[in-house]
């Protein structure tokens, strides 16, 4: 994911102190963008050329004025600064962000999915930038990439779709049976299922925008915790070590449903830096001694 990286000099002033409000401040790390491309301007004649289509839009003015149903915010598709969404976690590379209303409802339902199913439930990719949208249809028009919808219509450049993994990606298997049956109960709809050529894996949050009151960082005091996620190495520890960190505690989140398991009861969850975490780490008296592979420490 782009996020910035301060120097390990530069130390925040939050980090000279255990006061929760400066701690969840310094955590929330600002994301960087990524550089537009050249839009291959070659008109898409049917549904079939416009990708991520269904039945009755069949010209870019359709699927452009379609697209615009789903708009929010304020924002324009795939320009949605990551500011205004929630991380998540993914596969693909500087794809892990949502629409708050959308990740609330994904990490509920992504533990009813391994509690019925044995398996985490894995996003390849959340939110896409009109950057990354224009390269995939680019690459789908000269026939070298697979579907994908012309750029600004796509509902990943909303913050509202998911491709998943751990077996949802094929048609038949008990996990895309699963989520075609119980994610419309989470606001998740297989609209996949219905494009010009069908996509199991595809999933569009479908529930309506209401805002962002009260998801704001709660201010509680110093006795909480906040789980912090590593954009880089620590260490020998490898980038995207998630720890559930308190004053003088951390356990180490080695999965998915450890951290969703979180993040669904409100935990605060941030993704920074090597520099950052280390220096949150020394805020709330951490030895870098406890940052090991299933650490459970807690010093009294």
């Amino acid at each position: 994911m782009d996020i910035c990286d301060a120097p390990a000099d530069t130390a925040h002033p939050a980090v000279r102190s255990v006061d929760r409000r400066r701690l969840l401040a310094f955590a929330a790390v600002a994301a960087g963008g990524a550089a537009l491309t050249t839009l291959d301007a070659r008109p898409a004649m049917a549904a079939a050329n416009l990708g991520e289509s269904t039945d009755g839009v069949t010209t870019v003015a359709q699927a452009l004025a379609a697209a615009q149903a789903s708009s929010w915010g304020g924002f324009a598709n795939g320009k949605i600064p990551t500011s205004a969404l929630t991380p998540i976690v993914t596969t693909v590379a500087g794809s892990g962000y949502l629409r708050s209303d959308a990740a609330r409802q994904y990490l509920s339902m992504s533990l009813a999915f391994s509690r019925a199913v044995g398996r985490p439930l894995i996003i390849t990719e959340g939110y896409r930038t009109y950057a990354r949208q224009q390269d995939y249809w680019n690459h789908y028009q000269n026939g070298t990439g697979n579907l994908a919808a012309y750029p600004g219509t796509s509902n990943h450049g909303w913050a509202i779709s998911c491709d998943f993994g751990s077996g949802v990606e094929t048609a038949g298997t008990t996990a895309k049976r699963w989520m075609d049956a119980n994610a419309p109960s989470y606001g998740w709809k297989p609209t996949g299922n219905g494009f010009s050529r069908p996509e199991p894996w595809h999933f569009d949050y479908v529930g309506a925008w209401v805002g962002n009151a009260g998801s704001a960082a709660p201010k509680v005091g110093t006795g909480d915790v906040v789980v912090l996620r590593s954009t880089q190495a620590i260490g020998s520890r490898p980038a995207g070590y998630t720890a559930l960190l308190g004053i003088r505690s951390l356990r180490h989140l080695s999965t998915i449903d450890m951290i969703n398991s979180m993040r669904v009861v409100a935990t605060p969850y941030f993704e920074v830096n090597a520099a950052v975490f280390t220096s949150i780490m020394a805020s709330l008296s951490i030895p870098t001694s406890a940052l090991v592979e299933n650490a459970d420490y807690w010093r009294r």
